[in-house]
């Protein structure tokens, strides 16, 4: 008897261990720790594949609101471990957005993520292909699956008529773990923002995003004095003021080029003074010893 009521009591315990897992399972899509520690544990995160992390890292840490911090970095199921920029077969290219919830929001931050990025574009974006720069938005719980996918349905569709759903092509996936990029990735924009405005210019990037959504659709989105976004509704349902750019950051101009090439440019531009110098210097020399030849012949004659 006593051991039949033991095996009852174990079966009611594993029962009720069952039923907590199938209830949180769904939730904890991620099992696997990102190698980046939030800045405080009421921050939550939003891990997105845009391109260019570098491009991705400016959009959110200027121009979304809420964002505490934008880090570059690596993730993919199939990826390999401790991925470098060399070698991260398996990854997209992501950001890893940090946000305070109580002062904007997953759907809002959803929404940059969208007008970020050309969905028409599954193979990379704008001047990057390959698979390191597919477009994608990643979610952590049911609930965030959800909302990512009323914003399609609610707010893309609605607003672009003639778009088809079939033909959009950023896919929405599990979020894997997250690898902090190298450090000369991070605050790009900010440390080189000659180069990186050349680079975001060059790779076609503000235009392709200006003929897919709008022109003032990216001037809302991409400009700190827009007036389009005074107010957001935060993760409670709140609507707060919106704060932007949190490291006060200059918007970045483009340089005429890169450092590299005026680099490049210097040596080839001191090479060809020195050949020139040098080739002077070897017609003044034959020059000279043609005048004291001549001065020698009248000598002797």
């Amino acid at each position: 008897m006593i051991k039949t009521t033991v095996a009852i009591s174990i079966m009611t315990k594993l029962c009720v261990v069952t039923l907590i897992i199938s209830i949180l399972a769904p939730q904890l899509v991620n099992a696997t720790e990102d190698d980046y520690q939030l800045k405080s544990a009421q921050h939550k995160s939003l891990l997105v594949a845009v391109g260019c992390f570098w491009c991705g890292e400016q959009a959110f840490e200027q121009y979304a609101p809420g964002v505490v911090e934008a880090v570059s970095g690596y993730a993919g199921t199939d990826g390999i471990e401790n991925p470098t920029y060399r070698n991260h077969p398996g990854h997209f290219e992501v950001v890893l957005v940090e946000y305070d919830p109580t002062k904007t929001s997953y759907q809002v931050l959803i929404d940059y993520a969208w007008k970020n990025s050309d969905p028409f574009n599954g193979n990379g974006q704008f001047c990057d292909y390959g698979p390191s720069y597919k477009p994608a938005i990643f979610y952590d719980n049911d609930e965030e699956r959800e909302i990512a996918e009323r914003y399609v349905q609610e707010t893309v569709l609605p607003n672009y008529p003639t778009w088809k759903e079939k033909d959009l092509q950023i896919p929405l996936l599990p979020r894997p773990t997250f690898w902090t990029a190298e450090t000369y990735h991070q605050n790009y924009y900010i440390k080189n923002p000659g180069d990186y405005g050349y680079y975001k210019n060059a790779c076609g990037r503000p235009q392709r995003l200006k003929d897919v959504w709008g022109k003032d659709v990216y001037d809302c989105y991409h400009n700190l004095e827009s007036s389009c976004f005074e107010n957001v509704t935060n993760a409670s349902g709140d609507v707060v003021e919106a704060e932007l750019n949190t490291k006060g950051a200059e918007e970045p101009e483009a340089a005429l080029l890169p450092r590299k090439y005026w680099i490049t440019i210097g040596a080839i531009g001191t090479a060809l003074v020195v050949i020139m110098v040098s080739f002077l210097v070897v017609k003044k020399r034959g020059e000279d010893n043609k005048s004291k030849q001549s001065m020698e012949l009248k000598q002797l004659n």
